[in-house]
């Protein structure tokens, strides 16, 4: 199951009974400010769920295999993620991973996962 930006706005829109245009501004806005924050450099801490910021990879040694040439590779900017501790705790007690069930007409169901806190 995966979660998709749709998903979390109507989240945002129950749980704060703002009217669905409305959930989607505020978490369009937030992601925004994210993206903003992550170009600049800087770093972003959401307390109790974790830490993103930009890390710089340094250039490596590549191969063109077409011509059999040693080349290097330029250095870039990648987005890196820490859980916060509490994260890190729920993913301690969560149940092992349960496979996949196949029903009669050929659907793949996979089991949800509820996360008591």
């Amino acid at each position: 199951m995966k979660v998709v930006l749709q998903d979390i706005v109507r989240e945002v829109s129950k749980t704060t009974k703002l009217a669905l245009p409305d959930a989607q501004v505020v978490v369009r806005k937030l992601l925004s400010t994210l993206e903003k924050g992550l170009l600049t450099g800087q770093r972003i801490e959401i307390r109790d769920f974790g830490v993103f910021q930009t890390k710089i990879v340094s250039g490596k040694k590549g191969r063109d295999l077409s011509r059999n040439l040693a080349m290097p590779l330029p250095s870039y900017k990648k987005v890196s993620f820490k859980a916060g501790k509490n994260l890190r705790k729920l993913f301690w007690n969560l149940p092992e991973k349960k496979e996949p069930v196949v029903s009669a007409d050929g659907q793949l169901e996979m089991p949800l996962m509820v996360v008591n806190r």
